[in-house]
């Protein structure tokens, strides 16, 4: 009899936390998903493309099928505050929660696999917390949604030059007007129809332009 009480009750607890980590990684879902999620990633850059400085920003957006999902599709943009148009690095992803932690798998095999630990803070207005990228220290993000962003179409259609509002991430706005403008041509890498026939997916992307472009040539 004991020995039948204690496997129940061994049983009910573990329904009961599958149970509860079912619904935390729902909620977390449902709060990323459908937001642009703008800010930074200290070292990202450094480790990624070898790209030193503070100029350089982040713009997530996770998406899934419906609001069930804990897993889906998203896409990335990494870019050079002083030029976003000609220095980025565009990418769609795969992401997935599992007990509170996120994945994010490139569909572009240049781009390493980060994982999101689960000790990192959420809400609807803030993200942040720390990522492994395949170095030895976990790196610190702090994203914020503040709205839509302006810069998707743009990234999307693969081209340069000026796009509406731009929001620079030093505590102040700015328009692109008071970007640098320079008449050189940006290198540009565009992955696309190889990441897709590699992979099968569709609308899976990846194009990178200015210095993010040389440094994936580099590699």
């Amino acid at each position: 009899m004991k020995k039948i009480f204690t496997y129940m009750m061994m049983t009910i607890v573990t329904m009961t936390l599958f149970t509860s980590c079912e619904e935390e990684d729902g909620y977390i879902a449902t709060t990323l998903r459908n937001r642009d999620w703008q800010g930074y990633i200290t070292r990202y850059y450094q480790n990624r493309w070898r790209l030193s400085g503070d100029s350089y920003a982040t713009v997530m957006r996770f998406e899934s099928k419906d609001e069930f999902y804990t897993s889906g599709r998203g896409y990335e943009v990494d870019f050079d505050t002083r030029s976003p148009y000609r220095d980025y690095a565009y990418c769609s992803f795969k992401w997935f929660i599992v007990d509170g932690e996120i994945t994010l798998i490139y569909d572009d095999s240049k781009w390493n696999p980060i994982y999101i630990r689960n000790d990192y803070y959420l809400s609807t207005s803030q993200f942040s917390g720390y990522i492994l990228d395949g170095s030895y220290d976990p790196i610190r993000f702090e994203f914020y949604s503040e709205g839509d962003f302006a810069g998707w179409d743009r990234y999307r259609s693969y081209s340069t030059g000026n796009y509406g509002d731009f929001r620079y991430y030093n505590g102040r706005e700015m328009k692109m007007d008071d970007f640098d403008a320079t008449a050189e041509q940006p290198v540009v890498l565009n992955r696309t129809e190889q990441v897709r026939q590699e992979t099968g997916i569709a609308d899976a992307v990846s194009v990178a332009s200015g210095s993010f472009a040389k440094a994936m040539m580099e590699e």
